[in-house]
């Protein structure tokens, strides 16, 4: 901290940045032996048709992309410079540098979950848009990345960054110290949020209809990755490499992780939207209708849930029967027949775990009473 001029310099210790300058080196060390292997292979005549050589084309684009992708999130997360000051954040970068008012900042959040190395720290951007309650940010850096910032409190305690070789960093990543930094934004006249705010429109969407909140980014990322495996393993054997050898190999293989996208998608990554007809189960472009005539709407507290308390959804069958054991865990044993919300803990610091698939219990028994729709387990009214 400049005491003269009353800023706060905020940036990675050098520990950090020559770590970062290794891995960077290791993984292009490893690009170029990679691509010179390739280009080996077309010079020495190995590649001798022009489905080889778009083949190599196509491998090399996807690598570089790769190497790019991985280069930039390793630097954008240890190699920015923040200067605060009573107007506002300075962000510098390579060669970008741009000046925030704090009111330009719409979100300053107090997080216990910033990232991968730190428990607690400030999230701030320059978006309404809000990011995941079980997110840790780094992915909501990746998508809005020249204006979102993390700044983590100090830990002042080895880090330990690669478990395979046990490898501990003494410095400290775009870190302050807490009291340091509370104050002065305190001083600043700077307001920030330590609690999530009650906020009924992330339940409801553009038609009206109540959705649950699907967090758990990570979860729709692998089924994106399982699905984009599963259309390369039937596509190119089939229709670009033409060998039966190959489709003989892939068929297997693909057989093999339909059953695994079928339970990533019905289990985690799927949204709920409701309105006065039914439910609608979604995830990406599919979705499916259940009328409330054929559901079963049963409000279950269960230690599965860390939000502790939900609601779940159970297609009826013949007698309508109902059963104990029905909880958070038989929606996952019955995976096309039910499914489950959570209910939102409002008051919760940011970056607490929260459930998949959440939504506001006020806001949902509301709705369900104006749709006529029985709601199992609630206290009678006397």
């Amino acid at each position: 901290m400049e005491k003269d001029q009353e800023k706060l310099i905020i940036q990675s210790d050098q520990e950090w940045i020559g770590y970062l300058i290794g891995k960077i080196f290791s993984i292009v060390i490893s690009v170029v032996l990679i691509c010179v292997m390739l280009i080996y292979f077309v010079l020495t005549d190995i590649m001798r048709t022009k489905q080889d050589v778009q083949k190599l084309i196509f491998m090399l684009t996807i690598l570089v992309l790769l190497v790019l992708s991985n280069i930039y999130r390793y630097w954008r997360n240890i190699g920015r410079v923040l200067i605060l000051d009573k107007t506002g954040v300075l962000a510098k970068m390579w060669f970008y540098k741009k000046k925030y008012k704090w009111s330009d900042l719409k979100i300053k959040q107090l997080r216990k979950n910033l990232g991968k190395y730190y428990e607690e720290g400030v999230f701030l951007a320059a978006y309404d848009y809000q990011p995941k309650q079980d997110s840790n940010c780094e992915f909501f850096n990746i998508r809005y990345p020249f204006e979102s910032f993390n700044i983590n409190f100090k830990m002042h305690k080895p880090i330990l960054v690669e478990t395979n070789w046990t490898k501990y960093i003494n410095g400290e990543m775009m870190a302050v110290e807490k009291e340091e930094l509370l104050s002065k934004l305190k001083e600043w006249g700077v307001d920030f949020e330590t609690e999530r705010p009650k906020n009924f429109d992330i339940f409801q969407d553009k038609k009206g209809r109540l959705q649950s909140r699907r967090n758990g980014t990570a979860w729709i990322l692998l089924a994106a990755a399982v699905w984009f495996l599963l259309l390369i393993s039937i596509v190119y054997p089939i229709f670009i490499w033409k060998n039966p050898v190959l489709i003989a190999i892939f068929i297997p293989f693909f057989i093999a992780l339909v059953p695994v996208y079928v339970v990533v998608t019905s289990r985690k990554s799927y949204r709920l939207k409701m309105d006065e007809k039914g439910c609608i189960r979604k995830f990406l472009f599919l979705s499916k209708r259940y009328l409330w005539k054929d559901l079963r709407v049963k409000l279950v507290a269960s230690e599965e849930s860390h939000c502790g308390e939900g609601v779940l959804f159970i297609k009826k069958k013949s007698g309508n029967s109902s059963s104990a054991s029905e909880t958070f865990s038989y929606a996952s044993l019955h995976p096309y027949s039910s499914f489950v919300a959570n209910f939102e803990v409002f008051g919760k610091m940011y970056g607490e775990k929260d459930a998949l698939h959440e939504i506001n219990k006020e806001l949902f028994l509301e709705k369900m009473k104006e749709w006529g729709v029985e709601v199992e387990g609630l206290p009678k009214e006397e």
